[in-house]
């Protein structure tokens, strides 16, 4: 179960993949994000990201501009594991058909060199109402993926937006993050109830602003407030990873 949780948190690609700049204030329409994943060794890193600026960027800047997607990107992973995924590529669609134009596009190519290579592979198939995209480019990547109570898997949700989601959106506007969502799968390779928030920084920089802000609001709860949260996921069930986003697009 660790294992499946570790490998939904590189979605996120929502991930990476951030969605069309819209208010939270506003109601948000359903995104759909593919995340596709490898395990590559370190001998191979160069070709499989030669393989992906040849043939994976070229599909999705094409597949953007007509508006296909919404967003895409790739991404390599700054802290590793030794089952863990090396590298990635998502993109982001208000359609599934929009999702699978660009993967019956990437596939005329056939496998590349650098994907060959990859001792893993495995793809996710995720989905979300709950996002909010700022300016500037984002350079880095971090997901955090809980269990959320089987019986109530929404309860998780409706906790981040009472409790966490201001300071979320406080963050994005002062430019510490470019983006957050919260992330569901829409096809369940793991628990159902897994949830993902999904945050993307301009620089490391960010990532300090944005952990110094969460750690002030939680240090205001309530008793009753930190046992809400606490009781909203299964305990220990929390699985983190930090990415680098090498390249993307969005509109």
């Amino acid at each position: 179960m660790l294992k499946r949780i570790a490998g939904l948190l590189v979605v996120v690609l929502a991930v990476v993949v951030v969605p069309a700049a819209i208010s939270q204030m506003e109601p948000t329409p359903r995104v759909y994000t593919f995340v596709s994943q490898f395990q590559v060794p370190r001998a191979n890193w160069a070709q499989y990201a030669e393989d992906t600026e040849k043939t994976f960027v070229p599909v999705v800047g094409k597949m953007l501009a007509d508006g296909t997607i919404v967003s895409w990107s790739t991404f390599e992973q700054v802290v590793h594991t030794p089952e863990g995924y090396t590298h990635g590529a998502a993109w982001s669609s208000n359609s599934i058909a929009g999702l699978m134009k660009v993967l019956d596009e990437v596939r005329k190519n056939g496998p590349r060199p650098g994907q060959i290579a990859a001792t893993k592979h495995e793809d996710y198939l995720m989905q979300t109402t709950l996002y909010h995209t700022g300016s500037g480019t984002a350079t880095y990547l971090r997901v955090v993926c809980s269990n959320a109570k089987a019986d109530k898997p929404d309860g998780y949700t409706a906790t981040l937006k009472k409790l966490l989601v201001p300071t979320f959106e406080e963050q994005v506007k002062t430019g510490a993050a470019t983006y957050y969502g919260v992330e569901e799968q829409y096809v369940n390779n793991g628990a159902p109830s897994t949830r993902c928030v999904v945050i993307t920084y301009p620089n490391a920089d960010g990532m300090d602003k944005w952990a110094t802000a969460i750690n002030t609001t939680m240090g205001k709860w309530s008793p009753a407030e930190r046992a809400e949260f606490a009781g909203s996921t299964v305990p220990d069930s929390r699985r983190d990873i930090m990415a680098r986003i090498t390249h993307s697009g969005h509109k």
